[in-house]
């Protein structure tokens, strides 16, 4: 699974994570990133930068507003918090100075997934879980209905 490198990196670097505990689902993987995952798709990385893959419907843009379009695009609307809520799913934004950081999203469970950049899928606690790090915080919550036909990419996976 992670190596003791990406291991050594998250607990540095997410002081909340390594407080709380966190799994390691996948391992390490630069196929695709968090926005990708959060979005369904693990066959290709996700950046509004050129020759990444950006969905047509949103600006390609670093800044936060440009991801919240992503998965506006994907049915997700803006709620309150990230608290686990019969029949949606939800996804948190995360974003530092306006710019848009991170990705994560709400499994049944409850718990939180996040891919970490080219490292490994980990399951941790809340959104908060990763806030306070080089993500900076979660800022917006989203959700959408847990059976919604999702606009998804093809050869999507989670």
């Amino acid at each position: 699974m992670a190596t003791p490198r990406w291991m050594t990196w998250l607990n540095i670097s997410f002081p909340n994570l390594r407080n709380e505990g966190f799994t390691v689902i996948d391992p390490p993987s630069d196929r695709y990133n968090c926005i990708a995952y959060a979005a369904g798709d693990t066959s290709q990385w996700w950046d509004h930068t050129p020759r990444r893959y950006w969905p047509s419907w949103a600006m390609r843009s670093a800044q936060i507003e440009s991801l919240q379009e992503v998965f506006a695009g994907l049915g997700f609307g803006e709620c309150h918090d990230g608290s686990l809520e019969a029949g949606y799913e939800k996804v948190a934004l995360y974003e530092d100075d306006g710019e848009y950081q991170h990705a994560s999203i709400q499994m049944p469970n409850g718990a939180w997934r996040s891919k970490m950049g080219p490292g490994p899928v980990i399951e941790h606690r809340s959104p908060g879980s990763l806030s306070g790090g080089p993500y900076g915080n979660a800022t917006i919550h989203m959700r959408r209905a847990a059976n919604a036909t999702p606009n998804r990419i093809s050869g999507a996976t989670r």
